[in-house]
């Protein structure tokens, strides 16, 4: 039980770290290439300046990544190696086709930033990105995948512990699949879009107001706004797809302890009844397995209940101050730069990453207690070493160190390399002591 509670939390923390690093790489490549083609479009030099320092930022983190996705990995295998018995039989074409994105992703990335000054054609440089968001964004999904497939496994027969009759392909296009792609990089897009606004925001606030960041606020603000309204599309399909096939999950979602019909939306203060049943199929008079329907050692742990509504409570947040943002925009451009405005963009910086962290929690905790569902429990998959806890003392200071020195490392480049604006810029004021500006924004 003790290699189980360590191993189920190394797990979970490496897992929480990594999530954030990989949610940045494959998101923040899609806010440079449109950073650089309105510019080259709107021959705006801001443009282009922005999207070249949020492509330092992204080199940085690209390199960091892959780091910390490599020591995921060997933990998969040190940790859970009954789990990747058969999901290496089963689900590891992902991860093989992940490799080359990988390296198509580095391949461009190195063109990319090493060609800022060598290739004179500025189109032909911008179309160099298209291949980063592309490879990017599937490097994410390759890996969601697999995770899609420990949630609705397929492709397989399991007999008597042996498989048989593995069908890659079919795995891979498991019902799980379609909204838990589409949900995780919507997600992952509205996340690091708030939060390059917010840092925009804070630097606004701390004495910079000039053209530069105020295009650089309405890009991200203006493109969260679509992906909010986007995530609340795939949330509800998401939601329907756990109604369909992990009732226990969604009656632990819910709170529902007890089936019914007309099951009430639990908010803790409040219950609106039937909205459970009508978010999960449509019908407000619809009945839903509560936890009662399932046996005891099969009921997921009811503080995914706390997570999901962290999760759409801060996602809900989020779309309506990209919204409300987008109409101030609209009607009255300049108040856009008021502290008013800048205020809840800047306290909303990392909204996004805890809504996903809430999220994956949700997913997998919500799973419990299986890691294959309906196959394969948690404690099945587990090693028999007795290092456990040896491994988790051992990984977990090695990320939190990745951690710090990555946000140090960030730090730093940005404070070696302050911003440079064209003279025909307007600049922003100095004041008496220049206040140093968070990285990204910069």
């Amino acid at each position: 039980m003790q290699n189980l509670t360590y191993g189920r939390a190394l797990m979970g923390s490496s897992l929480g770290i990594h999530i954030i690093l990989a949610v940045l790489g494959m998101a923040l490549p899609l806010y440079i290439s449109l950073a650089e083609g309105i510019g080259i479009w709107r021959k705006n030099q801001l443009f282009l300046i922005l999207a070249r320092r949020w492509a330092s930022a992204f080199a940085i983190l690209f390199a960091v990544g892959a780091a910390t996705g490599v020591i995921v990995a060997f933990e998969l295998s040190l940790l859970w190696p009954n789990f990747m018995a058969i999901a290496g039989q089963v689900i590891a074409l992902p991860f093989a086709i992940e490799g080359f994105a990988f390296f198509i992703e580095a391949i461009f990335l190195g063109i990319y930033i090493f060609g800022w000054d060598r290739i004179k054609n500025p189109v032909l440089h911008w179309l160099a990105s298209l291949p980063i968001v592309v490879s990017a964004a599937a490097s994410g999904l390759l890996i969601t995948i697999v995770n899609a497939w420990m949630n609705s496994p397929a492709g397989f027969t399991y007999q008597n512990g042996k498989l048989s009759n593995v069908q890659p392909i079919k795995a891979m296009l498991n019902p799980a699949t379609p909204t838990e792609l589409l949900h995780v990089v919507i997600t992952a897009y509205l996340a690091v879009g708030v939060a390059l606004a917010g840092i925009t925001a804070i630097t606004m606030l701390r004495g910079r107001r000039g053209q530069y960041y105020r295009q650089a606020l309405s890009l991200t603000m203006l493109t969260s706004l679509g992906m909010a309204v986007l995530a609340v599309l795939s949330g509800d399909m998401s939601g329907k797809y756990v109604a369909q096939y992990q009732p226990a999950k969604l009656a632990a979602m819910e709170a529902l302890y007890h089936t019914q019909a007309r099951a009430p939306e639990d908010l803790i203060l409040f219950k609106i009844p039937g909205l459970a049943s009508f978010l999960a199929t449509g019908n407000p008079n619809a009945t839903l397995q509560g936890l009662d329907a399932f046996a005891k050692a099969e009921q997921p742990p009811i503080i995914v209940h706390y997570f999901f509504l962290g999760m759409v409570g801060l996602g809900m947040a989020l779309a309506a101050l990209t919204l409300g943002y987008a109409l101030l925009f609209w009607k009255r451009p300049r108040l856009t730069a008021r502290p008013w405005v800048l205020w809840p963009i800047a306290i909303a910086t990392p909204f996004g990453f805890l809504a996903i962290e809430f999220g994956w929690m949700v997913t997998e905790i919500g799973r419990q207690p299986w890691i294959i569902y309906h196959l394969m429990t948690v404690s099945q998959a587990l090693t028999l070493s007795p290092y456990v806890p040896l491994m988790f003392w051992t990984f977990l200071p090695l990320y939190v160190a990745i951690a710090g020195l990555t946000a140090w490392a960030l730090l730093r480049y940005f404070r070696t390399h302050p911003l440079t604006l064209p003279a025909s810029a307007p600049t922003p004021p100095t004041p008496s002591k220049t206040p140093r500006e968070p990285a990204i924004s910069r």
